[in-house]
């Protein structure tokens, strides 16, 4: 009986002996663990933040690589360009000697005093008179013309090695931004592993660590329940022997330019008569929308059309400070689109109708910001 109620009072007493259950996270992570576990997240943030850079370089290097191919083809028009104007100086340079040679200096029948003393009568001398008129004012708009195109090569030249150089330049960003993405790509995935190989080591470390604390603490945990029960079993045996009875006491987380029309003409309607005569040739310094201008002649010659005068702009870089500024947002039907060597007429829906190139002749289906542009003017 003695031994019963012995062994009784040992059980009750292991079972109110709190258990020590070890928790990894909260009892046996080191404080290394902890510091690289923080060193992680940051780090990991870092390569977040470097990811999202890296498509915003890689997006950008698109986008140059395409800038690239336009100025490049547009060079190639350009230089074209170059070439059909200086032919269209020399022709226009010798046919303006030969009329001044033949008017004002070939000493013949046809000289303007003998012309004019030679007159038979009034109505013979009005009508050689009015004829010398015809002959001036052709020979005025063919120095005007000769003007003009001489004008217009010396801006494309200079536009033309402005552009050499900016492609240049971007060639060179594009080099260095490639460079620099691939040094850091590299330096990011060099340092990433180099920290994830910590942690894991460090965690592997902790949760050895853990288990050995966890292990001893267990082995006190039953040294101390082993103790408490021989103690138990010694005091019950005691009052057993005493006659004392038996105890069982427990412990137990900002606006845009939009200038206000100046006129009643509408941007559909310029837009509507201009492409009438899309499919017609490019040719430099011509004045004609059927039988050929360049690019701002041909602005000049569809404003001119609806009594909007812009021939003293007879070049792309004039057109640039006629009529009113206007923003990119508020870009309309009819505005004029300026570009470095160019000139064009806003159609709408995000298209320009122009004359071209010389291959091209006048067009209407190039996106009016294919490439760099200058100014945006509304003279409607």
């Amino acid at each position: 009986m003695k031994k019963i109620l012995a062994l009784i009072l040992a059980a009750s007493m292991i079972v109110t002996v709190p258990a020590y259950t070890p928790t990894v996270t909260a009892q046996a992570t080191s404080k290394k663990v902890k510091n690289l576990q923080k060193k992680q997240q940051k780090t990991q943030a870092e390569v977040d933040s470097l990811q999202s850079k890296l498509v915003d370089i890689i997006s950008q290097i698109d986008g140059l690589e395409s800038d690239i191919k336009s100025n490049a083809q547009d060079i190639e028009d350009t230089k074209e360009e170059v070439k059909e104007a200086k032919k269209a100086e020399k022709q226009q340079y010798k046919a303006m000697k030969s009329r001044i040679r033949y008017f004002y200096e070939n000493d013949t029948d046809n000289n303007v005093f003998n012309i004019l003393v030679g007159s038979k009568s009034l109505t013979d001398f009005i009508n050689k008179v009015s004829y010398m008129n015809s002959v001036y004012s052709y020979d005025r708009d063919l120095l005007d013309s000769y003007e003009a195109t001489r004008v217009e090569i010396q801006g494309m030249e200079e536009d033309l090695e402005d552009k050499q150089i900016e492609l240049k330049k971007e060639k060179q960003q594009l080099k260095s931004n490639k460079a620099s993405l691939n040094s850091l790509i590299d330096s990011k995935k060099g340092e990433v592993a180099d920290i994830q190989k910590q942690v894991t080591k460090a965690k592997k470390e902790a949760a050895r660590k853990a288990a050995e604390k966890a292990a001893a603490l267990e082995r006190e945990r039953q040294a101390r329940n082993a103790a408490a029960a021989a103690a138990a079993a010694r005091r019950s045996a005691r009052r057993v022997n005493s006659g004392g009875g038996s105890s069982s006491n427990s412990s137990a987380y900002t606006q845009d330019a939009d200038p206000s029309p100046a006129t009643s003409v509408s941007g559909g309607a310029v837009v509507s008569y201009a492409n009438q005569f899309v499919g017609n040739p490019y040719v430099w310094g011509g004045n004609s929308l059927t039988n050929g201008c360049d690019c701002s002649g041909f602005v000049v010659q569809v404003y001119r059309h609806f009594g909007i005068n812009l021939s003293g702009s007879r070049n792309s870089a004039a057109l640039r400070s006629v009529g009113q500024a206007v923003s990119p947002g508020n870009i309309k039907a009819g505005d004029i689109v300026c570009y470095p060597g160019h000139v064009a007429i806003y159609s709408g829906n995000g298209c320009i109708v122009e004359a071209q190139s010389s291959r091209a002749g006048i067009t209407n289906n190039r996106a009016w910001n294919h490439g760099t542009v200058l100014a945006i003017r509304r003279v409607i």
